[in-house]
């Protein structure tokens, strides 16, 4: 608008609007610098679990405020099917304290999972970690660079136990490592929508006994032998976990097709020039004054 007016004021030719606002979309020194006016949103991809701990998702949270016990971190782990939530307190986020707290807090409590999702953070992606990995016979997936939202489940846990402490933990914020225990027992304990059930339920087959509980009591179980009482949450676990199966399916559908229906996926040929997003902070230059947007190169398959 700026420029069009500046050049109707010196200059005059048939159709000089559109010449001029082709002008500026075209400018690549512009594009580097303020990218498309539209963002693109592909379409949702389902991730499909059906047994409990063959799929977790893993994540560091923090730095919060240093505790009394010289906390700064959560390790956040949580289970795709299940839904079942972990979160280790740790000193840091170095590879070697995470890989250890995965492994004797996870790994030797529920097994080797199949499958494990994580960020494109060092401490996943060391050495040591993948080693680990190697190791176990884990296969490891990351999520897209630069795109969070692909571990969404345990991003939408961190903040969800953020939330939590911030509401429980003390003025000056250091014994949010002693309220994250309660947040869990709480978490464990709800119905999660996805599968309409509590994490407690997935996993144990019952729910847990709350402190609500041991005040007003709850019924009574019937007397049972060991056998009977094994065959019962065997049958009840097949229950749930088909119900829960086809809930997720449902409300995975549900979200696929809402998501979907606002996506405007671009159709790239080979050879069309295209733009690469790169807003990584270049060393030495002020990310104010940066472009990112690098200069359009060649699509292709590979």
């Amino acid at each position: 608008m700026k420029t069009t007016h500046k050049v109707r004021e010196r200059f005059y030719w048939d159709k000089l609007k559109s010449d001029v606002d082709k002008w500026c979309r075209t400018c690549s020194t512009c594009t580097a610098r303020k990218g498309p006016n539209t963002r693109t949103r592909g379409r949702l991809q389902r991730y499909n679990v059906g047994a409990p701990f063959e799929r977790i998702a893993i994540d560091v949270l923090g730095p919060l405020p240093q505790t009394t016990n010289g906390n700064k971190y959560i390790l956040v782990v949580m289970d795709y099917f299940t839904k079942w939530p972990e979160a280790y307190v740790i000193p840091n986020q170095e590879a070697t304290t995470v890989a250890e707290a995965l492994l004797q807090d996870w790994i030797c409590r529920f097994g080797v999972p199949l499958l494990l999702h994580s960020d494109q953070g060092t401490n996943f992606t060391s050495a040591v970690f993948t080693g680990l990995m190697d190791l176990l016979g884990v296969t490891k997936t990351r999520t897209t660079p630069l795109h969070p939202q692909s571990d969404g489940m345990v991003e939408r846990l961190n903040r969800t136990i953020l939330n939590h402490l911030s509401l429980f933990t003390h003025r000056n914020q250091n014994d949010w490592d002693q309220k994250l225990p309660l947040f869990l027992l709480a978490y464990r304990s709800a119905v999660h929508e996805t599968t309409g059930l509590s994490p407690s339920q997935m996993l144990m087959g019952r729910e847990l006994r709350l402190p609500c509980d041991l005040l007003f009591g709850r019924p009574p179980d019937d007397p049972s032998s060991p056998v009977e009482i094994f065959e019962d949450l065997k049958a009840r676990l097949e229950d749930v976990h088909l119900f829960a199966r086809e809930r997720i399916d449902i409300n995975t559908s549900r979200m696929k097709t809402r998501y979907d229906a606002k996506s405007h996926e671009p159709a790239f040929e080979i050879g069309d020039k295209v733009w690469f997003w790169n807003p990584k902070r270049r060393k030495g230059l002020s990310p104010k004054l940066q472009t990112f947007w690098k200069d359009p190169i060649p699509w292709s398959n590979s």
